[in-house]
């Protein structure tokens, strides 16, 4: 009795048994891995497949279907400088095109080609419209050089040669020669946006356009009634500001207040130095 209750303990106790059973997870696994693989196999052959007949039939499908959403209906925001035939003209849209078959990216950037647009925005519409938004550049000076006179917007871009009639609302730029402003240098544009930044601040103080001389670097002068203001550069608000307080006993001392025509003697303004208004009177 006692061997045979030996017997069977001893069969109780194999080694091997926990570890065929740790292996039937492990087979699971492999079996699971295997068929990710082959439905990812299958899915990679299927959409090249279908990448490989899109590229074949693609096109003639989309220009098949571009037939449905012809652009009947171009609508433009309202323009104020440049006319609507111009904007058609830079779209140059082909007969019978549908909106399928037109960029947006592609016709905002020609729209934005054009000197008169800053800005343009282009939609589909479907069915049959193409929606157009321009944002158009506004002329604040007037740049005048060595050759032609242009009108320039309030960052430096010339928008146009100015036009043969005058035009005493705006301020006047000097001190750039043709060849710099048509080039558009960096530091031409920098200039340009900064005598606009003081003429804007000047005009608005006494009132009537001035002129800007950007001729030399780092120290702008202004003509306003006949005197020469020298601003220098920097901190353009503060120095019009105290010109516009002493702009009045100047003017009675040295001006024709009436015609604000200039000084019989040269007059000069210095405002380079803080809290100070300095005033030279020359030949």
């Amino acid at each position: 009795m006692g061997a045979l209750q030996g017997s069977r303990m001893i069969k109780r106790i194999r080694p091997n048994r926990r570890c065929n059973l740790d292996a039937r997870p492990r087979r699971r696994w492999k079996i699971a891995l295997a068929r990710v693989l082959v439905a990812l196999t299958v899915f990679a052959a299927g959409a090249g497949a279908g990448w490989y007949g899109w590229l074949r039939a693609g096109p003639d499908l989309v220009a098949w279907a571009d037939r449905f959403f012809v652009i009947r209906t171009v609508d433009l925001t309202e323009t104020r400088r440049i006319s609507r035939d111009q904007v058609l003209a830079v779209l140059d849209l082909p007969t019978e095109r549908g909106l399928l078959r037109t960029d947006p990216v592609a016709l905002r950037r020609a729209l934005e080609t054009h000197p008169w647009i800053r800005r343009a925005a282009v939609r589909r519409v479907f069915p049959h419209t193409l929606a157009v938004d321009v944002q158009e550049r506004e002329p604040v000076a007037i740049l005048r050089t060595d050759r032609r006179d242009f009108l320039v917007d309030y960052e430096g871009v010339l928008l146009m040669e100015r036009p043969p009639r005058r035009d005493d609302t705006l301020p006047v730029l000097k001190g750039v020669d043709y060849a710099e402003a048509v080039l558009r240098e960096p530091w031409t544009a920098e200039r340009l946006q900064t005598g606009i930044a003081l003429a804007g601040l000047l005009g608005q103080a006494v009132g009537r356009p001035p002129v800007v001389d950007l001729g030399t670097p780092g120290d702008f002068v202004a003509y306003d009634a006949g005197f020469r203001l020298r601003f220098g550069d920097g901190q353009f608000g503060d120095k019009v500001d105290r010109y516009r307080q002493v702009s009045e006993r100047v003017l009675d001392r040295w001006g024709d207040r009436e015609r604000a025509a200039p000084a019989r003697k040269k007059v000069e303004v210095d405002l380079r130095f803080r809290d100070k208004v300095i005033v030279r009177e020359g030949r």
